[in-house]
């Protein structure tokens, strides 16, 4: 192989990797001239934008996103305020307290928030007559006493823990 044949080849080679890099680079702006359209398309405007003006308008937009998040925070933090007095613990126990009835026809129900604040009602039903009686619960506890089925109901509604 001759001196000119190997200058003919290297510079075939390189001419081959110069279209390589020439088509890579072609395509890479095609990539750039699309975001750039993106960016536009985004603003509003439809004549070519400065980067300073590109930039601006995802400024402006990044505040805009910033005081929608600050909006929803405030309204996460207002819900979770008011869903914290809302019912969210509940324990039902049924049972027959007198032997002359026929089947659990009485019942305790243990209806608390996230506090333990909230009410313990139960029902003895008799065959002539059905009673209602109601008794306040304040962070897991009664000021009344607590039948041994109202107690269970409101064990049943704190998650198990021993009714205080």
């Amino acid at each position: 192989m001759s001196t000119g044949e190997l200058v003919a080849g290297l510079a075939l080679g390189l001419s081959l990797i110069l279209v390589v890099l020439a088509v890579w680079q072609g395509t890479r702006l095609g990539q750039l001239e699309r975001q750039m359209h993106a960016l536009r398309k985004g603003s509003g405007k439809s004549g070519p934008l400065s980067l300073i003006e590109l930039i601006e308008a995802q400024g402006a937009s990044i505040e805009a996103a910033r005081a929608d998040i600050e909006a929803l925070k405030q309204s996460v933090a207002t819900l979770e305020r008011s869903v914290a007095r809302s019912v969210q613990c509940v324990g039902l126990v049924r049972f027959n307290p007198f032997q002359d009835t026929g089947g659990d026809q009485s019942f305790a129900l243990a209806l608390l928030d996230a506090q333990g604040n909230g009410v313990v009602m139960s029902s003895l039903h008799s065959r002539t007559v059905t009673r209602f009686y109601a008794k306040a619960i304040k962070g897991g506890t009664s000021q009344l006493s607590l039948s041994a089925e109202e107690a269970q109901a409101l064990q049943e509604a704190m998650g198990g823990a021993s009714a205080k």
